[in-house]
C-alpha cells in the first residue's frame, strides 16, 4: 500500500497572471473567483485536489501589489504571510506580459531564501512562440530553479505534466483535510465571494475596491436556500452607483450570482441583496474581518 502524500504549494504571481484559475483548474471546481481586474484575491484561498494516494492544497495568494493605501497594506502582508509555511512555489508568469520586473524581483528573493520554486508560464494558448521561448530562456538562467512549465491555465494544456511532477515532489505526510474537500473557505464566505465577483466585473474604475460583501443569513431546506447579503461601500454616493437607474444594476448583479449560487448548491436560491454605507470601512478591523480579508 502506497504511502499518502501532502503537499502545499503556494500560487504567486502578477495580478492577472493567472493564479485563480489555474487553482480552478487543478482542483476541478471554481475555488476562487476571476476577474479582469487587479487584486481580486485579498487573501490566501486554499483549493485541495486529491490524486490518488497525494492531497495538493493549491494556496492561491494575492498578486503583487504595492502598500500605498491602508487596505493594500493589508493585502501586501496577507500575501507574505501566504507562502511563508508552503513545501513550494509556483511562480505563474503571463506569456502576454511586457514587464516582468517585480516577477524577476522575486525569483532573486525567492534564491537568497532557498526557497523550492517551479515556474509556469501561462497563456501559451494566446501567446506567440517567440515569447514564450524569451520567457523560457530568461527564467531557466536561474539555475536554483527545479522546472519550468509551460500552460493554459484556462484550457488546460500542460497542467498535466504540472500535476504530475507536484504528485512526485510531495512529501510523505497524512492528509489535512478529508477526501471530498475542496476547500478551507467557510460558506457563507464563498457566497460572499460569488456575489463580489460580479459587482467586480459590472462596475467600473476605483469602485470594487471600496466593497465587500457580507453574507449576513444564510438558511437552506433541502430544495432551497435564503441568502441575505450587504454590499458594502464606503461613501453614500457609492450607493446609487450599485443599485442602478431603476433598480437594473443591481438586478443584473443579483441574478448572474443567483446562476453561481445554484452551481454551488445545486438547489433553488432566494437571494436578497442590501446596500449599506460603512465610512472607512478599509481602516477598521472589525471590517477587514467581516469583509474575510483578515482572520
Amino acid at each position: 500500500m502506497k504511502e499518502n502524500r501532502c503537499l502545499f504549494a503556494a500560487v504567486v504571481g502578477e495580478p492577472n497572471a493567472g493564479k485563480s484559475t489555474l487553482v480552478n483548474s487543478m482542483v476541478g471546481e471554481k475555488i476562487s473567483i476571476i476577474s479582469h481586474k487587479i487584486q481580486t484575491t485579498r487573501r490566501q484561498i486554499y483549493g485541495i485536489a486529491n490524486f490518488e494516494n497525494s492531497q495538493i492544497v493549491f494556496v492561491d495568494t494575492p498578486g503583487f501589489c504595492q502598500d500605498k493605501s491602508p487596505l493594500e497594506k493589508v493585502i501586501l502582508s496577507n500575501f507574505k504571510n501566504s507562502y511563508k509555511h508552503s513545501d513550494l512555489l509556483i511562480l505563474i508568469i503571463d506569456a502576454l506580459s511586457k514587464n516582468l520586473s517585480r516577477s524577476l524581483k522575486f525569483i532573486k528573493k525567492v534564491e537568497l531564501a532557498k526557497f523550492p520554486l517551479v515556474i509556469a508560464i501561462n497563456k501559451v494558448d494566446v501567446a506567440k512562440k517567440e515569447n514564450i521561448l524569451k520567457l523560457a530562456a530568461m527564467v531557466s538562467e536561474f539555475n536554483f530553479i527545479k522546472k519550468v512549465f509551460m500552460i493554459s491555465a484556462l484550457t488546460d494544456d500542460g497542467l498535466d505534466d504540472l500535476r504530475s511532477f507536484l504528485i512526485d515532489y510531495a512529501p510523505t505526510g497524512k492528509w489535512l483535510f478529508e477526501k471530498g474537500c475542496a476547500t478551507d473557505m467557510p460558506l457563507k464566505f464563498r457566497l460572499s465571494e460569488i456575489t463580489r465577483e460580479k459587482l467586480f466585473n459590472k462596475l467600473e474604475k476605483d469602485l470594487p475596491y471600496s466593497i465587500y460583501v457580507e453574507t449576513e443569513l444564510f438558511h437552506e431546506s433541502e430544495k432551497k436556500a435564503r441568502i441575505y447579503q450587504s454590499i458594502v461601500v464606503i461613501k453614500a454616493s457609492q450607493k446609487g452607483i450599485i443599485l442602478g437607474k431603476n433598480g437594473n444594476m443591481i438586478k443584473d448583479i443579483k441574478d448572474k450570482a443567483i446562476t453561481d449560487m445554484q452551481s454551488l448548491l445545486g438547489k433553488k436560491i432566494e437571494l436578497k441583496l442590501f446596500v449599506k454605507v460603512r465610512e472607512k470601512w478599509t481602516e477598521k478591523t472589525e471590517h477587514l474581518k467581516s469583509a474575510g480579508i483578515l482572520n
